[in-house]
């Protein structure tokens, strides 16, 4: 028999394909209680801003199916839990025992998560015959099934990420394409009245744009909050499994018996006794030790011997390297005598040569200063004649601003002449329909609209734009 059942320990993990196909069935529905009320604020988010939308919707039905299948299989987890009981009639002293075994099959078989861990540790009993093994296989079922837990979230988890970011790349597309069609619509479009339509056309985009990452954030939030309660939920399971196993199970087990084939104390005796009869006395050992070792006189006198001669030698070699760093530091010296020499001399030509270059520069100082003053000099005539320049050009431009000045009060006259010939028409005009309903003055009429007729071609060249050329000339 196995030590544990070969379970993956996978009973709480998603089921893909149903929840691939129950997040579809999620989307269709919602979709379809949609197209009844499409035209309105609700149908227009759902269905007319983008493709995006339906992706977005996808994948929060996909965490709401992901959440309702894990809250369905830990509900039953916790349902099969109250539901146990270990009967009391069963003995757990002798471990071989065919109930035990009974028992360890019926939890083995099932598919639930707690009588396959309740199972596994059953085994662990009967094949050790030890507390201690099946307190560890629990602990280490324990870990298994927790970092299974954390692995089945971890790809709702991305998808709860991923729904707010899918609505901002809805939010960039929606904006590029307002931006990119309001500039095409402004390079054909002269008219304001067009110009209108176009800025019309870029907030339905914007509005497209905001609406996507609304709807992205409105929907993550909403499936955020019930899978983490649902994650919380299944961990709460865990616990009380292990609190069942360690309070219910493990307590009911007993420690196997090792019998100890042999007497401690009769086996130190025994010892004892042999080493006693078998081995020689101290004194038996020590003996011929002492008589084989020599005299301390004899092991001091080569001793003394060699280090008289190791004196010597090293008061022979020291009084030589003596010598030879006598004579080296007499070399030395006279090396840095040589050195100091030619170090005075270079420094006298330096100090020279240095004196030289100071009435080098001097004289460079001098010159540069006089061209300085030369400089000055002439910057001043230049300024005095930019200055005879400048005043002469602004009385040139006075009298450009007096010119223009005449020519606008000008302007402002024939504007009034013109405006006085407009009510002379005008009353013309009156005059004339007065006169038609008078039949005495046909003749005074007639000679009025030659008068009239007259006036026209004038009044036609007054009513013509005038352009108004100034020119600007300076005199040198």
């Amino acid at each position: 028999m196995p030590l544990y059942n070969q379970s993956n320990r996978q009973e709480l993990d998603i089921n893909l394909p149903y929840v691939s196909a129950l997040a579809l069935v999620f989307t269709l529905v919602i979709y379809l209680l949609l197209l009844p009320v499409r035209n309105s604020y609700l149908g227009v988010l759902f269905i007319d801003r983008g493709i995006t939308q339906y992706v977005v919707v996808f994948l929060a039905c996909f965490v709401i199916a992901t959440t309702l299948n894990k809250y369905s299989k830990i509900e039953a987890e916790f349902k099969s839990l109250k539901q146990i009981q270990i009967p009391e009639n069963i003995s757990f002293d002798n471990y071989k025992s065919a109930q035990l075994k009974h028992l360890s099959e019926y939890f083995t078989q099932s598919p639930t998560l707690v009588k396959n861990r309740l199972g596994r540790v059953l085994l662990a009993y009967i094949n050790s015959g030890s507390r201690k093994a099946s307190s560890e296989l629990a602990l280490d079922d324990s870990s298994f099934y927790l970092t299974a837990s954390e692995s089945s979230y971890s790809f709702p988890r991305i998808l709860v990420w991923a729904i707010p970011l899918l609505g901002f790349v809805g939010t960039v597309l929606g904006i590029s394409s307002a931006v990119n069609g309001f500039s095409g619509f402004l390079e054909g479009s002269s008219e304001v009245e067009q110009i209108k339509e176009g800025i019309g056309t870029v907030t339905s985009g914007l509005a497209v744009a905001f609406d996507t990452t609304l709807l992205a954030l409105l929907l993550s939030i909403i499936v955020m909050i019930p899978l983490v309660l649902i994650e919380r939920r299944e961990s709460q399971l865990l616990l009380r499994v292990d609190l069942f196993i360690n309070d219910q199970l493990l307590p009911k087990f007993s420690e196997k018996e090792t019998n100890n084939l042999l007497n401690t104390e009769s086996l130190k005796s025994t010892i004892d006794e042999a080493i006693k009869t078998s081995l020689p006395s101290k004194d038996e050992l020590i003996k011929p030790i002492e008589e084989a070792m020599p005299s301390p006189e004899d092991l001091i006198k080569p001793a003394e011997i060699y280090a008289k001669e190791v004196a010597q030698n090293l008061l022979k070699g020291y009084f030589e390297q003596f010598n030879t760093i006598q004579q080296q530091e007499s070399v030395l010296i006279e090396s840095i005598r040589e050195i100091n020499q030619g170090i005075l001399t270079d420094r006298e030509k330096f100090i020279q040569s240095y004196v030289e270059q100071q009435k080098f520069y001097n004289s460079l100082v001098n010159d540069m200063r006089d061209i300085l003053a030369l400089v000055n000099q002439q910057s001043q005539v230049s300024n005095d004649n930019f200055l005879t320049a400048s005043e002469g050009v602004k009385n040139e431009l006075s009298q450009v601003a007096i010119l223009l000045e005449n020519r606008l009060n000008s302007l402002e006259k024939s504007a009034e002449k013109f405006a006085q010939l407009s009510q002379f028409q005008d009353s013309l005009d009156r005059l004339i329909v007065s006169l038609k309903g008078a039949g005495e003055m046909e003749q005074t009429l007639i000679n009025i609209k030659e008068e009239i007729a007259l006036l026209a071609p004038v009044m036609k060249d007054l009513s013509k734009p005038r352009v108004i050329r100034l020119v600007e000339q300076i005199e040198s």
